[in-house]
């Protein structure tokens, strides 16, 4: 029993027990009045009319007291059974609640798993079309492997900048001083896949001794470096891949829909994110527009030496899909 239902018991006995005092009080009063007046009560006993309304006058109150301990009493009893029937509702009315809450989660739970699994497929499906093409591509004969050609001219030459901290990379001392090779430039830019990947620290130590080159590298290892500090990583994107005479287009100076290929970035989130610390970030902002730039530079000397699979592969590689997320980001894609 709650408190509430402890004052209405208690409201109800205190209203039974007034009842039963003024009974007591005016009938000993009444007792009173005729052991005082004796002769009064004789004389009633004789005139009938008078006895008759004597008793009325004498009753009626007791008769209104008992009305009103009842009517209370029943108040009460009222009172509690609607307090009861408004906690049973309120019972009910939890109970529906909790239970529309654990169909409601349990709904969005079934459709945010069918939503990871149709992604997941669809990111399945993306990756075996793209090998597909690929494939296709070396059936054609139009992928061969990137050649060992010079890659860069001797015009495109850049200074070190010497505020870049160097990569803990071998020393080799038996490093080759001729120009890097298309080959050795795409597979740089890509950086080594892991720490095992000998034959990619080798050729990343001679781009970084390469003045054509070593530049770019530096800017792009930050940005990947930053991009990965927002859980942003290049190998996860899932980027269209451009034609080659898009990247030609935007070597040799073009814009607008002829470029627009380079900007196919389809994940939502590394877009979001990349952006908002464009935004924030001055020091992330300038590392990108060094990097665009530096990028762009390159982009123009190899374009000129690199067939049109090797710009394919080029545009596989970690630095390029840093470029494309950058640049749509920075507006060089837009279709003016």
């Amino acid at each position: 029993m709650d408190r509430k239902d402890g004052n209405d018991a208690h409201n109800e006995k205190a209203a039974l027990i007034i009842a039963i005092i003024l009974t007591a009080t005016w009938t000993l009063g009444i007792g009173i009045i005729f052991y005082i007046y004796p002769e009064s009560a004789r004389q009633l006993s004789y005139d009938q009319n008078l006895t008759a309304l004597i008793a009325v006058g004498l009753f009626l109150p007791l008769i209104l007291i008992w009305i009103a301990a009842l009517l209370s009493r029943s108040l009460y009893a009222m009172r509690n059974e609607s307090i009861a029937m408004r906690k049973s509702i309120e019972k009910i009315n939890k109970t529906l609640a909790v239970q529309i809450v654990e169909e409601s989660e349990t709904r969005d739970r079934w459709i945010q798993s069918k939503l990871a699994q149709i992604a997941a497929h669809m990111k399945q499906t993306d990756s075996h079309v793209s090998e597909l093409a690929d494939q296709a591509l070396e059936d054609r004969g139009q992928a061969r492997p990137p050649r060992n050609t010079t890659a860069l001219s001797r015009g495109a030459e850049g200074r070190r900048d010497k505020a870049q901290p160097d990569l803990p990379l071998p020393k080799d001392q038996t490093i080759s001083d001729e120009p890097i090779t298309i080959r050795e430039l795409i597979k740089a830019l890509n950086f080594p896949d892991d720490a095992k990947d000998t034959e990619g620290f080798q050729v990343l130590q001679r781009a970084f001794n390469d003045h054509n080159t070593s530049q770019l590298l530096y800017s792009a290892q930050d940005v990947l470096t930053m991009l990965s500090e927002d859980g942003i990583y290049t190998d996860d994107l899932r980027i269209d891949k451009p034609a080659p005479t898009a990247w030609r287009s935007f070597a040799k100076g073009a814009r607008g829909k002829e470029i627009a290929g380079l900007g196919m970035v389809r994940d939502r989130t590394a877009l979001a994110l990349a952006k908002s610390r464009l935004k924030n970030d001055s020091a992330f902002r300038e590392t990108v527009l060094g990097f665009l730039t530096q990028f762009d530079t390159i982009l123009t000397e190899f374009e000129k030496a690199a067939e049109d699979s090797e710009l394919t592969q080029m545009g596989k590689t970690r630095s390029a899909v840093a470029f494309m997320l950058l640049g749509r980001l920075s507006g060089a894609f837009d279709e003016r």
